[in-house]
C-alpha cells in the first residue's frame, strides 16, 4: 500500500473554482482509494474546516494549516500534486514538492500519474 500526500491548488479569487478544485481532489483521492492505497487529500480536509473560518484572512488559514501539513508529510512516503491550473505558481504545492524530493520522496503529477492507479475490480 502506497502512502501518499495529494496536493492541490486551493485559492482562488473566484469561489466557484475553490469549489471545483475541492471536487476534482475528492475524485483524485477517492480513484487512489479504489485502488488499494492510502491518500492523505489536504484540500478534501480543509476546504470544509476553512467554510467555518470565515474570519480568518488567508495567511492566518495558511498559518493554521503548515504545522498540520508538516505533521502529514513526514509520514508519508510519495506526493502526487493535482496538476489543475495554477498549480505551478501555488506556494504551497511548492513547498510540498520542495519538501518530499529534499527527502528523496517520490513526487509525481496526476496527469502522468493516474494511470498507476486503476480502478478496484
Amino acid at each position: 500500500m502506497r502512502k501518499i500526500f495529494l496536493a492541490c491548488p486551493y485559492g482562488h479569487s473566484e469561489d466557484s473554482v475553490v469549489e471545483e478544485r475541492f471536487n476534482r481532489c475528492n475524485e483524485v483521492a477517492a480513484t487512489i482509494v479504489v485502488a488499494g492505497h492510502a491518500v492523505f487529500s489536504q484540500v478534501t480536509m480543509s476546504h470544509p474546516i476553512n467554510r467555518v473560518l470565515q474570519g480568518y484572512d488567508r495567511a492566518a488559514v495558511g498559518k493554521l494549516w503548515a504545522p498540520i501539513d508538516a505533521a502529514f508529510m513526514e509520514m508519508l512516503d510519495e506526493l502526487v500534486v493535482l496538476d489543475l491550473e495554477g498549480w505551478e505558481q501555488s506556494a504551497g504545492i511548492r513547498r510540498e514538492i520542495d519538501y518530499f524530493k529534499s527527502r528523496g520522496r517520490k513526487v509525481s503529477v496526476w496527469s502522468e500519474a493516474s494511470a498507476e492507479f486503476p480502478p478496484a475490480a
